[in-house]
């Protein structure tokens, strides 16, 4: 069509938007949870064993050391030091095999892996020239191969959730959502500031299962009822308990299966649900084998050890981690409130997809709420819930879907004292806004947090972000000055 500019293009106006912000924000550097996958990675292809003891050495004594980028600059001078969790980033050999283990999925090192393989190659070509680089697996080329790959899986489970959300809404409406998700929440933190924690894979992986299941949902034949499990076997791979995204898709379609209409006499439904249950799992199997097998190595046993006990069952968690002032998600991501009141209100116009996600947030949530370190130890914001981006984006997109059609059918019907035409215009203005307001907000908040104004583990009061906000502006401007001088 002609006329529409870039703006009829929203995935272009999504790629552009995040693109443009990564010269100026994308720090190159593996750090916290990056250390326990990269291990992997580096001893698989550099030392072409799994002792990590090396890796571990290295990668969590180097962090700043082998740093790049626009923000590392501005971290070398605060006051701010990275710090490790020795227990994590130094772990100790497993009492059973003696082998020196990582306690983190092996999925983000296997998404990694061409990337750093092809970054080795060039280090590798280059060293042979007379560079002065090392092939060596740290810093440099291989950091760069990481930190793009989890920017760009980042940017594609985007664009995946704007078309989850263009189910349901217009457009631009969609456009807005994903761009204020993308923004406003932990999100862009993760995506630009902490790459390696491997946050970025997971928007893309949960995405990638809920698309592709809505696309070929009802299906009663196994082949699709496999790739379903392909797909769950990703987001287990990437991060475990992410695989609880799926069981809303695989309730929904055993249930119908169970008690579809068309279904002959006897216990036909329930035959074709195990055969199609049994492809689901072999999909899944097959996908997580990896993990199994990085298990079986380090521990001797399928499933992991670890060091502490993680599990705690405390009944009032799965509430703090929404209202606790230590990471909870509607105080440190407001944009959160009306992204999960818009998921309600999706039910009026899909209750299928509306229940599938909802029920997607609350599993999410509960099994996170388990961990004895349910706000999610050094974090900024509620990290572990940067799965559920798909999920937030759909629910905001209905809210200013809804928004801008209650401004608009109040000024079609006119208001006392006030044109139907500026009605019409606050109503195409409600997202922009919105979203404009509460992308400044988070901005500033990560400011403070990277700067060490607030705390990374304790709880920080919605009093003290506010009166942070103004204070974090001087003290940008002061640190630009010193690193132009």
């Amino acid at each position: 069509m002609r006329g529409r500019g870039l703006l009829g293009h929203p995935e272009r106006v999504i790629l552009l938007c995040f693109l443009a912000a990564a010269p100026f924000l994308l720090t190159i550097w593996v750090n916290g949870d990056g250390i326990g996958y990269a291990a992997y990675l580096r001893s698989a292809v550099v030392d072409r064993d799994l002792r990590l003891s090396n890796e571990f050495e290295h990668l969590s004594s180097h962090i700043e050391a082998d740093a790049s980028g626009l923000p590392s600059v501005f971290l070398r001078q605060s006051s701010h030091r990275v710090g490790i969790d020795s227990v994590w980033h130094s772990p100790r050999p497993d009492p059973v095999t003696g082998r020196v283990p990582s306690y983190f999925s092996v999925g983000p090192a296997i998404a990694w892996a061409p990337a750093y393989v092809a970054a080795h190659g060039l280090t590798l070509l280059a060293a042979a020239a007379g560079a002065a680089v090392k092939p060596d697996g740290y810093g440099g080329l291989y950091y760069l191969a990481i930190i793009l790959s989890s920017f760009a899986f980042g940017i594609a489970g985007l664009i995946l959730a704007f078309r989850i959300a263009s189910i349901v809404t217009p457009p631009r409406e969609a456009l807005w959502a994903v761009l204020t998700i993308g923004w406003a929440t932990p999100v862009v933190y993760y995506l630009y500031l902490s790459a390696s924690y491997g946050h970025p894979l997971t928007m893309f992986t949960s995405a990638a299962f809920f698309l592709y299941w809505w696309r070929t949902r009802h299906s009663d034949h196994p082949g699709t009822w496999f790739r379903w499990g392909l797909l769950a076997g990703v987001l287990f791979l990437v991060r475990w308990n992410d695989v609880v995204l799926a069981a809303p898709a695989f309730a929904i379609e055993g249930f119908r299966l169970l008690t579809r209409r068309d279904a002959r006499p006897g216990a036909s439904g329930v035959r074709q649900l195990l055969a199609c249950a049994g492809a689901a799992l072999a999909g899944f199997l097959l996908v997580a084998a990896p993990q199994l097998a990085v298990w079986q190595y380090f521990h001797g046993r399928p499933w992991v050890r670890h060091p502490t006990d993680l599990v705690r069952l405390d009944p009032g968690a799965a509430w703090k981690m929404l209202v606790s002032a230590r990471h909870g998600l509607f105080v440190w991501t407001p944009i959160a409130v009306p992204a999960v009141a818009g998921l309600f209100c999706l039910f009026r116009r899909n209750r299928e997809l509306a229940g599938a996600s909802l029920a997607a947030v609350i599993l999410l949530v509960a099994s996170n709420s388990i961990v004895e370190d349910w706000w999610g130890g050094s974090s900024f914001g509620l990290r572990r819930l940067v799965s559920a981006t798909p999920f937030l984006a759909l629910g905001l997109a209905v809210f200013f879907a809804d928004a801008r059609l209650l401004l608009e059918r109040r000024g079609t019907r006119g208001v006392p004292g006030t044109p139907g035409r500026a009605r019409l215009v606050m109503g195409r203005l409600a997202a922009p806004l919105i979203s404009i307001t509460f992308i400044g907000w988070n901005l500033l908040l990560m400011a403070q947090y990277a700067l060490r104004m607030i705390s990374h583990t304790g709880a920080v009061s919605f009093s003290v972000m506010a009166a942070n906000q103004l204070k974090v502006l001087a003290r940008m401007i002061q640190l630009a000055g010193e690193v132009l001088r």
